[in-house]
């Protein structure tokens, strides 16, 4: 049914069982596993001046921290007979949902899977949803997997 899976990761509870799902399904299919994580460098666009960190050595850990993601999520699909390819996404002028649909848009993928914590009400006004985001942005298949 599905030929190439693309799973987003990252370091919460829900990513780690969309990544469960992504990985049964690649191997229920014999498809493709792609596992991507976004570093969204905007976040860093409006500090200017004088600061207690650097952005760079701020840049530097979020992109260590994403490959870290990348490298147990890998090492997961690899010990249930999965060897995926790895994409570290980053972008100083996309956010995280726009860099994993360009993604997705280029790679022939016709399934992403994303873990969500399907935040309602005040909390999702305040910190969005990429998985929403993500519906709206990507012409293939969207699995979203709850906690």
């Amino acid at each position: 049914m599905y030929n190439h899976i693309i799973v987003a990761v990252d370091d919460s509870s829900t990513s780690t069982l969309g990544l469960d799902k992504a990985i049964e399904l690649a191997r229920l299919n014999g498809a493709r596993l792609e596992i991507v994580h976004a570093v969204d460098e905007s976040i860093f666009s409006h500090i200017t001046g004088t600061t207690l960190v650097k952005k760079s050595d701020a840049l530097k850990a979020l992109m260590a921290e994403g490959q870290d993601t990348l490298d147990r999520s890998a090492q997961t699909a690899t010990s249930q007979g999965i060897t995926p390819d790895c994409h570290l996404l980053s972008s100083d002028t996309q956010h995280a949902a726009d860099q994993i649909a360009a993604h997705v848009s280029h790679s022939g993928a016709d399934l992403l899977v994303v873990g969500s914590h399907g935040r309602r009400g005040f909390q999702h006004l305040l910190l969005g949803s990429v998985a929403e985001k993500l519906l709206r942005k990507v012409a293939v298949s969207v699995l979203i997997v709850r906690e």
